[in-house]
């Protein structure tokens, strides 16, 4: 059943990405010389869904100005070799937000005030991260690929807390029996992991439409897209507290498997593969709870849940996702396969462990959460 099902979703066919093209960039340049003064633009970038390849019959080019204080922009869409033209008037004061929140990524367990920006502020970075730019006489704004590096550091932070916070609600309403919020959140933790995941692989935009569209083009993300596929859907209608049970702790599995691989191995640069999900969950051995994830902040690691709010070393967080439920000896053997791992102490081992199981961050057992738990 799981293979057909797999296969099934396997065949799912990304639709061709649109990107912004020459005579996209040149419709902006001529609409930007014949409506603004050019002399008094300091930033000029074409940005919006064709910049993220998300194009469609209906997409605008997007064309974000930023002048001199005084200059007219209109905001308004003019029709140019085939397209409309989007002005959108950037102030200083957006320019200057702009450039705090991408020149680096500085959240820190004291200030962590970059991923706690609201949607409307963060839009415009993430448009000039992922934008062309026409125009730039001392914006005083860091390259693009240094716009997109920081954006993508935001954005699996604030993602993975969000997952946290939705993890924690479903556990709460498996507890007082209320089946329908446990499925729900757990669906949403899911649908925020596959966001945090989709920065971690490169894929960097924000808004909800065409999350199936940028999960489905990803390569990287071909072994475990039939899992996201099965925790972004909701069943029929529950099927009582004990098969509730089962489908939201595989949702949250699903949800801290994207974000603590996306965290380890798309922080730097783009992850190029996700692992498929693990399936040894009844095996025996220790298991990671589903209702816990892994935080990254500039200065620390941190574990988040119900129940768990601590610092912890990269090396945790490691150890943390290959406790699936294999065994401990199964667990040092991957480790001895990982050059970064290598020759980690058995004794070590057993320590960490031991102590994650102390924290409530990890289980004995299959692990699996009950409604009274």
């Amino acid at each position: 059943m799981i293979a057909e099902r797999e296969a099934s979703v396997s065949t799912v066919v990304a639709v061709a990405d649109k990107f912004v093209d020459e005579t996209h960039l040149a419709a902006a340049r001529s609409v930007l010389e014949r409506v603004v003064d050019t002399d008094k633009v300091r930033l000029a970038f074409v940005g919006g869904s064709l910049a993220a390849g998300l194009g469609h019959g209906m997409s605008d080019v997007d064309l974000y100005v930023a002048a001199e204080p005084g200059t007219d922009l209109p905001k308004r869409g003019y029709r140019e070799g085939g397209y409309v033209v989007q002005i959108n008037p950037l102030s200083t004061a957006q320019l200057e937000q702009i450039a705090a929140i991408c020149t680096e990524f500085t959240a820190s367990r004291t200030d962590r005030w970059q991923v706690l920006v609201g949607d409307v502020e963060l839009q415009p970075s993430i448009r000039y991260a992922i934008g062309s730019v026409l125009i730039d006489k001392d914006s005083g704004l860091p390259s693009t690929d240094q716009a997109k590096l920081t954006v993508r550091k935001i954005l699996m932070t604030r993602w993975a807390y969000d997952v946290s916070g939705f993890g924690e609600d479903a556990l709460g309403a498996l507890q007082v029996g209320d089946e329908l919020t446990a499925l729900q959140s757990s669906s949403i933790a899911v649908e925020c992991a596959v966001e945090c995941v989709l920065a971690a692989v490169g894929d960097v935009y924000l808004g909800r439409k065409f999350l199936l569209r940028r999960t489905a083009r990803n390569e990287a993300l071909r072994e475990v897209l039939p899992r996201i596929w099965d925790g972004l859907r909701l069943p029929q209608a529950p099927g009582g507290i004990e098969e509730t049970t089962r489908v939201v702790t595989e949702n949250m599995r699903v949800a801290g498997h994207l974000v603590v691989n996306a965290l380890l191995d798309g922080w730097d640069a783009p992850a190029p593969h996700i692992a498929a999900c693990p399936d040894h969950w009844e095996d025996g051995g220790p298991t990671r709870s589903p209702w816990v994830v892994p935080v990254r902040l500039s200065d620390s690691w941190g574990m988040a849940g119900p129940d768990a709010g601590y610092r912890v070393k990269q090396g945790t967080v490691r150890l943390w996702r290959e406790l699936d439920g294999r065994s401990l000896d199964d667990v040092h053997r991957s480790f001895e396969a990982d050059p970064d791992l290598a020759g980690t102490p058995r004794e070590l081992l057993d320590t960490a462990t031991a102590q994650l199981i102390e924290r409530n961050v990890v289980a004995t057992g299959d692990g699996v959460a009950t409604a009274d738990s």
